[in-house]
C-alpha cells in the first residue's frame, strides 16, 4: 500500500487488509481496503458499581452490555468492593466474568485483616484508593506515608496486584465531561487545607518509589497533560495511567490534526503504560444511555489516535490483563452472529 503513497507507519490499517494484497495471490487485493486496526475486545479499568447486592448488580450488567457488549466491551473494573459489599461483588464475578473489581479503603481506615481476606475472593484484581475523602476531611497527604499504608502496598506487591488511585483533583471546571469547578477542594479549603496537587503527586510518587515491586495506576491521567506524565513514566517504572474522563471525543467531533498527532506520539511512545477507562458508574440513577456516550466518547478517542493493530490492542485491554494477572477472554461469536460491530 505505499507504493500508492501511504504511509502506514501513520496510518495503519488493519493488517488483514494488507494480507489480503498478497494472499490468494492478490485475489481479494482492495477489498475493505479502507478498514483501520480493531481492538479484539476492551477492557474498562475504570468503572463504578453502586448496586450492593449481588441481583442488582447482575441486572445492571445485563442492562449495560445490550449494548456496550456490541460496542466491544467484554470486561470491565469496578472500584467499590468496600467491605460492605466485596462478599456481593464476589459472587456477581464467580458468575459473569465480565465482573471483576477492586476493594476501595479510604485513608483513615487501613483494614489489612479484611483486605487480604477480600484478595481471596473471585474477580478481585487489587487495591482501590481516592483523596477526595482525605481533602474534605482536611487530613494530611503524609497519611500514606504510614507504615499501615506501606504493608498494603508491600501485600499487594506480593500478590501481584495493582494499586489505582485517585491522587490529584484539577481546578478548573471541564463542561465538556461534565467536571464541575473546585471539586473536592472547595470543601477542603473550608477545613484549613494548605496543600496542594503537587504536594498530593509527591506523596504518591513517594510511595511507587518505595515500592517498585507494586504496580501502581493513576487515575485520571494524574489530571496532567502527556509530556509530564511521560517524565513520569521515565522516572517510574511501575507507573501506569488510565485515560478515564479526560481522555473523550464526542460523538459530533474531531480531534485536530495537532492534538491527534500529540497524543498519538505519546500512545506510540508509552503504550505498555495506559489503560483505557471511563469513570462509568452503573447500579446507580444514571440511564443507560449516558453511559454507552461516555464509553462511545472514550473509544473514539482511542481510535482518534489512529495506533496500530499492537499498541491499541495493549490499551484496550492487554496491559490491565498484564498488570492485573488476568488471562485474556475468550469470545462468542454467537453474540454477533455474521456481522461484528
Amino acid at each position: 500500500m505505499s507504493s500508492m503513497g501511504h504511509d502506514e507507519r501513520r496510518q495503519p490499517h488493519a493488517p488483514d487488509v494488507l494480507e489480503r494484497e498478497t494472499l490468494d495471490g492478490g485475489f481479494s487485493a482492495g477489498w475493505g481496503l479502507h478498514q483501520q486496526p480493531s481492538e479484539t475486545y476492551i477492557l474498562d479499568c475504570h468503572t463504578h458499581m453502586l448496586a450492593k447486592k449481588a441481583p442488582a448488580i447482575l441486572k445492571a450488567l445485563k442492562g449495560y452490555y445490550e449494548r456496550a457488549g456490541a460496542m466491544r466491551l467484554r470486561r470491565h473494573l469496578a472500584l467499590d468492593g468496600r467491605p460492605d459489599r466485596a462478599a456481593e461483588f464476589g459472587k456477581v464475578s464467580k458468575k459473569d466474568d465480565r465482573f471483576v473489581w477492586m476493594s476501595w479503603i479510604d485513608h483513615d481506615q487501613p483494614d489489612l485483616k479484611f483486605f487480604k481476606k477480600a484478595a481471596k475472593l473471585p474477580g478481585f484484581c487489587g487495591l482501590k484508593l481516592h483523596n477526595k475523602k482525605l481533602i474534605e476531611q482536611g487530613a494530611a497527604p503524609e497519611t500514606w506515608l504510614s507504615k499501615a499504608w506501606d504493608d498494603f502496598f508491600d501485600f499487594c506487591g506480593e500478590i501481584g496486584k495493582p494499586v489505582l488511585m485517585h491522587v490529584t483533583q484539577r481546578h478548573t471546571e471541564c463542561p465538556y465531561m461534565g467536571g464541575g469547578r473546585f471539586s473536592y477542594w472547595k470543601v477542603g479549603w473550608t477545613k484549613g487545607v494548605k496543600y496542594t496537587n503537587r504536594d498530593l503527586l509527591e506523596v504518591f510518587l513517594t510511595q511507587v518509589k518505595r515500592h517498585p515491586k507494586t504496580t501502581f495506576i493513576g487515575a485520571h491521567h494524574l489530571h496532567m497533560g502527556p509530556e509530564w506524565v511521560g517524565r513520569l513514566f521515565e522516572e517510574h517504572p511501575n507507573l501506569l495511567v488510565d485515560l478515564s474522563c479526560g481522555n473523550i471525543v464526542r460523538f459530533c467531533d474531531e480531534m485536530y490534526e495537532a492534538d491527534r498527532e500529540r497524543w498519538r506520539n505519546y500512545a506510540l511512545r508509552w503504550q505498555d503504560r495506559i489503560l483505557f477507562g471511563t469513570d462509568c458508574a452503573l447500579g446507580g440513577s444514571a440511564g443507560y444511555w449516558y453511559l454507552w456516550e461516555t464509553l462511545a466518547a472514550h473509544i473514539k478517542f482511542l481510535h482518534s489516535l489512529r495506533l496500530p493493530q499492537e499498541a491499541l490492542e495493549k490499551i484496550a485491554h492487554a496491559n490491565f490483563e498484564r498488570v492485573a494477572g488476568l488471562q485474556p477472554l475468550a469470545l462468542n461469536g454467537a453474540d454477533w452472529l455474521f456481522v461484528r460491530p
